[in-house]
């Protein structure tokens, strides 16, 4: 269900920026630009079962971050589509109370994502953006204050799930722009659609310490919300020519 969601959507993108082109006018120059990009929010491991707990309180705050670059081909000034590859890493942190012990522990996560998105670029430079992620988790670690009595786990790489694809959704602002250089700013959210912990023996609560009152039967699902920051320059543009034949330009 989750891939057909995200076949219909891609298609439904395909079929607006089709229609959208049949009905301009004149030259339609095609856009190719690269971006660098980078920035940082905050993440949740979201658990109903977590809220559950009178011992367990999963912080309001937790690190996030991502940079990398994007290629975006543009139809005429609105209509983009294009490709990223980030490296990033999210987190969850929890404040613990196991009978008399109070501590806290964190939960880190190193990511490769390749996301791919179509944006529209209004005319006074909003953009609106959607798209799916694909996440590959590299590295886990499990963190707490605590040290000299706690054995943190050494297998989680083995127990979540490595590899997931979540839904983006972004919108931002170009605040500044030239003919070749543009520099947004802009929020982005995703949604893990898949349960990255799928052994209710490994639940984020369960450390050795702490012992959950119930055994989760709820998935996990990471969310995250950033900032981002977007130097974006035009490297080329393909244009029609009036013998109706398009060629390839790239800027000296």
């Amino acid at each position: 269900m989750k891939k057909s969601f995200i076949l219909i959507l891609v298609l439904s993108f395909l079929l607006f920026s089709h229609s959208f082109a049949q009905r301009r006018r004149g030259q339609v120059v095609k856009w190719f630009s690269l971006a660098a990009k980078g920035g940082v929010g905050n993440s949740l491991l979201l658990n109903s079962d977590v809220f559950k707990e009178k011992g367990a309180e999963p912080n309001a705050f937790s690190l996030s971050y991502a940079y990398g670059g994007r290629f975006t081909f543009t139809y005429g000034d609105n209509i983009g589509f294009g490709g990223e590859i980030l490296l990033g890493g999210f987190s969850q942190k929890y404040s613990m109370k196991s009978h008399n012990l109070a501590y806290n522990k964190d939960l880190n996560f190193k990511s490769l994502d390749y996301i791919l998105f179509f944006r529209y670029t209004g005319n006074r430079g909003g953009y609106f953006e959607i798209g799916p992620a694909f996440t590959n988790i590299k590295n886990i670690e499990e963190t707490n204050s605590i040290q000299d009595s706690f054995f943190p786990r050494n297998d989680l790489m083995n127990t979540y799930e490595n590899k997931y694809t979540s839904i983006m959704l972004g919108f931002g602002l170009t605040v500044v722009k030239t003919k070749r250089l543009d520099f947004n700013i802009g929020l982005r959210g995703t949604y893990g659609l898949k349960n990255i912990e799928p052994d209710a023996n490994y639940y984020v609560l369960n450390d050795g310490v702490f012992t959950p009152s119930l055994i989760s039967e709820k998935e996990t699902h990471p969310i995250s919300l950033k900032l981002l920051l977007e130097l974006n320059y035009y490297f080329a543009f393909w244009g029609d020519a009036s013998c109706g034949k398009g060629r390839l330009v790239f800027f000296q």
